[in-house]
């Protein structure tokens, strides 16, 4: 344990912190595995030396770097036809992050002046914190509204393109990305209640129908609306007249 860096220490606690986060349905405390792992422990594996970077080219580095990780492992699950879902993500950085940890305890092994972090010379001024701090923040909101709608909702012609209002023939098309989910479509046309359709979707599965003519030249107006266990999650509208 004592040729074990402190900062290796604590990123695997870290790790395992957030990796329960995860399973618990906590994502909170999942942020440090997306926001700043890692970008860090990739940072120490390349400059293992302790004067390789000051603490702020260091913590700008793991930033950057950060990006460019959570990123490249986005885009290589997506290449791979998988959906790109937290838990998947969260596995793939935890096993990325748990392999540059060992590497950086191998590359500092023996070193003299080798890296570890101390806390008493982490000590920025605030001009140069609050712009990592908004960069950080805009990573978190983005994560977080991807996050909260795995499904599209959406209306199409026979064509493919989309509707207008003189448009005969209507599809209505659900795109699940998610696991297996039940959802509920209502149908409503000026206020009143058309039809009501409940189904369930696997993952990477489209449900579809066609809106009858009854439904479209009876309306001015139609509105769509796609609820989850009760939660309205996406609505779209489709004016019918002019």
């Amino acid at each position: 344990m004592k040729d074990i860096p402190r900062d290796a220490v604590l990123t695997s606690t870290l790790l395992s912190i957030g990796i329960a986060g995860a399973c618990l349905g906590v994502p909170l405390i999942a942020f440090p595995i997306i926001l700043l792992l890692p970008g860090y422990t990739l940072t120490v594996a390349l400059f293992p030396g302790n004067n390789d970077l000051d603490p702020i080219e260091r913590l700008v580095m793991s930033i950057g770097l950060n990006v460019a990780v959570v990123c490249l492992i986005a885009v290589g699950i997506d290449a791979l036809g998988l959906s790109l879902w937290n838990s998947r993500l969260l596995i793939s950085l935890t096993i990325a992050t748990a392999v540059f940890t060992v590497v950086s305890i191998l590359r500092r092994r023996g070193k003299g002046n080798a890296y570890d972090v101390n806390l008493a010379e982490l000590r920025i001024g605030v001009k140069r914190t609050v712009p990592i701090l908004i960069l950080v923040m805009a990573i978190a909101i983005a994560l977080s509204m991807e996050e909260e709608r795995p499904v599209e909702l959406y209306l199409t012609d026979q064509k493919g393109d989309v509707p207008s209002y003189k448009s005969s023939d209507v599809r209505v098309v659900v795109a699940n990305h998610a696991g297996k989910t039940s959802y509920s479509l209502d149908i409503t046309g000026d206020g009143r209640t058309l039809s009501s359709h409940q189904f369930a979707l696997d993952g990477e599965s489209i449900w579809s129908m066609n809106l009858s003519s009854e439904e479209i030249s009876n309306t001015s107006r139609l509105e769509i609306s796609l609820y989850t266990e009760g939660k309205l999650i996406r609505r779209v509208h489709l004016l019918t007249k002019s």
